[in-house]
């Protein structure tokens, strides 16, 4: 297992960048993109596949050649390479391709859903299945994760105010399955909801601007728990991609909470180092 040493505890370092500030995420990629080794890196880029769906609908759907206002980042594909994806979808993951001729054939697996929803049905059969995943490892396991976080919270939004929400899930595990068919107050799921328990009793009455706190809340808690003592690790970076991502994105929401969230992950990335420091000189 690859061990950053050098790159997790410059993070620190990175930080005092002026650029850093202000939008930390390109920094952060610009860096790591040095450091991580070539698979490593490819991985990385993984985690935020599902920005890579709404980017590839978006393009299909949009009759504008300039898609840099609409483009999400971070993103698996970059710009460049979802435009030539699209000339020549044999050039990306197969789900995305099949989709893609599947939409210039005006063909659809799902005619009932929207676009969007049909292509994260195609990710996440890829993604799960079976023995060998198009995904392994921390990717495989964050974008799981991550899609279990959507379904659950969209259930709750469109609970609360009384909406359907079934064509709205998205199936491919028993969590996802028990969403769509309970009617229990935490949809049956009980101790499989782990980290995201806290999340069942706020929607409804509570402001939007808290549910997004309290969902990234529970994301980064998924994170620490996933990555536990392994601060070092490839998973440890990963992790801090997630988390810094999301601090771009508050940064933009409002740059009071994206500034108190950033704020947070470095402190949390001091005690970390500080602690396996401590543990070292130990031995």
């Amino acid at each position: 297992m690859a061990q950053y040493y050098y790159l997790v505890s410059s993070l620190t370092e990175l930080a005092l960048d002026e650029g850093f500030q202000k939008h930390p995420y390109p920094v952060f990629e610009g860096f790591v993109r040095e450091e991580l080794n070539t698979l490593d890196y490819a991985d990385l880029r993984k985690c935020f596949l599902l920005n890579d769906v709404s980017n590839f609908t978006a393009a299909l759907k949009s009759t504008s050649s300039d898609m840099e206002t609409a483009f999400r980042k971070p993103s698996c594909y970059s710009q460049e390479e979802l435009e030539e994806g699209l000339i020549d979808p044999d050039t990306l993951f197969p789900f995305l391709a099949d989709f893609i001729w599947d939409i210039k054939s005006e063909r659809r697996m799902f005619p009932g859903i929207s676009e969007e929803n049909e292509l994260l049905r195609r990710m996440m059969a890829a993604v799960s299945a079976g023995e060998e995943p198009l995904i392994s490892g921390f990717p495989r396991d964050y974008l799981e994760f991550e899609m279990r976080l959507r379904n659950l919270t969209t259930a709750l939004s469109c609970r609360s105010e009384g909406r359907p929400f079934t064509e709205d899930i998205i199936p491919f595990d028993h969590f996802s399955g028990n969403i769509t068919v309970s009617q229990a107050a935490d949809f049956g799921l009980g101790g499989d909801l782990g980290v995201m328990s806290d999340l069942i009793d706020i929607y409804g009455s509570t402001s939007p601007l808290a549910v997004e706190k309290a969902v990234t809340v529970v994301r980064w808690a998924w994170l620490d728990e996933t990555v536990d003592y392994l601060f070092f690790s490839r998973e440890a970076v990963f992790a801090y991609a997630v988390k810094i991502a999301d601090v771009e994105r508050w940064l933009t929401i409002t740059p009071e909470e994206g500034r108190r969230k950033l704020d947070e992950l470095l402190n949390q990335l001091h005690q970390d180092i500080k602690k396996i420091t401590r543990e070292e000189n130990s031995e």
